[in-house]
């Protein structure tokens, strides 16, 4: 025992952890997680704190799911409680994560637990220049995607989670084929929710298999900070003066729209704009005809997109002739979410974007009242020339 202990601790470092990282001498009066992680934005996970366990509850583990998935996380070295019958258990803090999404990377280095990961879905995909050297260095494996996941490397692996993504379409996930085969698998639903802040507090759902609750507090105390200083650079801009914004693209002859209640809409609001789908109720998306997005938008002074492989107005016009007619388009005012893509077409904004909401943030306040920050360059929008 005092060998896994003495083991533990150094992989972990004392600094991430919350109390012990393996237990000796089991004291159930003792509270072994006296750090605990108060959620405030994010509304699709909750924690709560036993003596020497935890309960992780996914309220929303994709877009209509009608059942919530529970994770039971019990302290190293202690017994894990009677009940919780058909719960995943899993020991924390866990030693060997895969994670399947390029969201998840940033979590381990804000968490300084980036040693601790050993597969990520496709290397292509990442940004990271730590998670490429670790990979180059041979301490990061590939192991593929959704139902297809390399579920004999993971074996191979030896990993405590894989922390993975899911969705409505059962044929794409690869949490049922790691559960099969007596993988923990943890599905991270922050896309699920319908602010941005709120996405950025998943950063406390992984510390929570870390036991690094004190340092993701901390981490995004920080975030909600800086990101409440940039809010309120315009939150003296009359309404008058407010760009009206509007986003998304056709894609298959649909445009998805985003919700008037969608962290896009929150965003644009807090960045002093005026979102056309503001009086909308969704948190999601509208698929909507050209026409319909055309008769709202067509004049509208700002149009925020994400194409990957959009460059130029010239490639916008080649997609759709149809695009030339908005006002937008005319005054040069397109903007793409994909300044920064590695070789293979990953992009940043899927990856650090999302721990980085204030930067995100300080983009949109740039494009909309540049004169409000006159020094921020744009991180993660460019404009379309």
């Amino acid at each position: 025992m005092r060998k896994v202990c003495f083991w533990a601790w150094i992989v972990l470092g004392a600094s991430t952890a919350n109390g012990d990282d393996c237990v000796d001498s089991y004291d159930s009066a003792k509270d072994y997680f006296p750090d605990k992680a108060e959620l405030q934005y994010a509304e699709s996970f909750a924690i709560e704190y036993f003596n020497n366990y935890k309960v992780v509850t996914v309220r929303t583990p994709w877009p209509g799911a009608e059942e919530a998935v529970q994770y039971l996380l019990v302290q190293r070295g202690t017994p894990a409680p009677d009940g919780y019958d058909g719960v995943q258990r899993i020991t924390v803090p866990i030693r060997r994560l895969a994670a399947l999404s390029t969201t998840q990377l940033p979590h381990l280095e804000l968490l300084d637990a980036l040693e601790n990961l050993v597969a990520v879905s496709d290397i292509e995909m990442v940004n990271s220049p730590d998670v490429n050297q670790r990979f180059a260095a041979g301490k990061i494996a590939q192991i593929g995607h959704g139902a297809g996941v390399n579920l004999e490397l993971v074996l191979e692996l030896e990993t405590d989670v894989v922390m993975t993504v899911a969705s409505a379409q059962s044929q794409y996930n690869a949490h049922p084929v790691l559960q099969q085969a007596g993988v923990a698998v943890a599905i991270n639903a922050e896309y699920t929710e319908p602010s941005l802040l709120g996405r950025t507090e998943w950063l406390k759902f992984t510390a929570a298999f870390f036991n690094a609750e004190a340092l993701a507090e901390k981490r995004f105390a920080d975030i909600v900070s800086q990101y409440q200083q940039y809010a309120a650079l315009v939150q003296d801009v009359p309404t008058a003066q407010r760009p009206t914004v509007f986003g998304g693209s056709l894609w298959r002859d649909t445009w998805h729209v985003a919700g008037g209640k969608s962290y896009a809409a929150q965003l644009v609001a807090a960045a002093g704009g005026a979102y056309l789908w503001a009086d909308d109720d969704s948190k999601g998306s509208l698929p909507l005809d050209f026409e319909a997005v055309y008769e709202k938008a067509h004049a509208a002074d700002v149009w925020l997109t994400m194409r990957n492989e959009w460059h130029s107005l010239a490639e916008v016009r080649a997609a759709d002739e149809r695009y030339t007619a908005f006002a937008a388009f005319n005054s040069g005012r397109v903007y793409n979410a994909n300044a920064r893509l590695n070789a293979h077409g990953g992009n940043e904004y899927w990856e650090s974007g999302l721990v980085k909401p204030h930067i995100v943030l300080a983009d949109f306040i740039k494009i909309l009242h540049p004169d409000r920050l006159p020094e921020h360059a744009l991180k993660f929008y460019k404009k379309l020339d």
